[in-house]
């Protein structure tokens, strides 16, 4: 007999968010499959730092890995002393961090990139601010990607959640506002279909084995709550109950969970 279903409420602040995503995109079949052989690039940022805490065991840093950001009201990018190597390039079992050019070079169908966004909307397609003239990593990526068959994926939070990428398309660039908060960006729009979004949602789902669906009942909050989403989790009981104390357990250590949310 089929035990009846458990529901619950969870709060989950932006760091946690993250730590959620990173931990599922690790667990991911074509991600792991990637640690040992062909090749395989995670590009910096404050969501993919926790795919590497989770793959490798060690913490890139939050603002040595990110690079780009919003942070004090303004388009930005991390400070540039300190900054870490770059992304982490992994190749038939050998990893090293650098510019993820030479690499794309050598990609080839099944290969993964994994990077964040800066925008999703209700169906799927995602979105990264670019302020490279050139389109940084991901304009590296994209066009080597869909000729050869690579996987993108692409970890966000649903915190940064906007009503249609497609509109947004063509509002931005880098020369085309007169005024801008920080510095000036470009749009790269990355449509549904083309890469593997992980949300919290994706997250919940892939590391309880399905056994746990999660929806977003309501959003934001105030001091270390500021962006945090209210999931309801409906599952099997026991599943629910062991995520329910993990994020519990989250909140008591008063990591940085709460504080990497820039």
């Amino acid at each position: 007999m089929t035990p009846p279903e458990e529901s619950a409420v969870a709060v989950v602040r932006p760091g946690e968010g993250r730590q959620l995503i990173g931990m599922a995109v690790a667990a991911l079949p074509a991600v792991r499959s990637r640690l040992q052989q062909g090749r395989m690039v995670i590009v910096g940022g404050t969501t993919t730092r926790h795919v590497v805490r989770a793959l490798l065991g060690e913490d890139p840093g939050r603002d040595q890995f990110a690079v780009g950001w919003i942070r004090a009201g303004a388009l930005g990018e991390s400070p540039r002393e300190g900054r870490g190597p770059g992304p982490y390039l992994f190749e038939d079992g050998q990893v090293s961090r650098g510019w993820p050019a030479p690499l794309l070079e050598r990609f080839a169908v099944g290969d993964v990139y994994i990077k964040g966004a800066n925008a999703i909307d209700s169906a799927g397609h995602v979105a990264v601010l670019m302020a490279s003239p050139v389109g940084g990593t991901i304009g590296a990526a994209m066009a080597i990607l869909m000729a050869r068959g690579g996987e993108l994926i692409v970890p966000v939070s649903l915190g940064k959640l906007i009503p249609s990428v497609p509109a947004a398309c063509g509002l931005l660039g880098q020369g085309r506002c007169r005024r801008v908060m920080g510095t000036p960006v470009g749009y790269m729009p990355i449509m549904a279909g083309s890469a593997t979004v992980v949300t919290e949602v994706e997250a919940v789902r892939i590391l309880t084995s399905g056994a746990v669906r999660a929806t977003v009942v309501a959003s934001g909050g105030v001091d270390d709550c500021a962006g945090a989403l209210v999931l309801a989790l409906t599952g099997a009981g026991d599943a629910v109950h062991a995520l329910m104390d993990r994020l519990e357990a989250w909140q008591q250590q008063g990591s940085d969970c709460a504080a990497d949310a820039a």
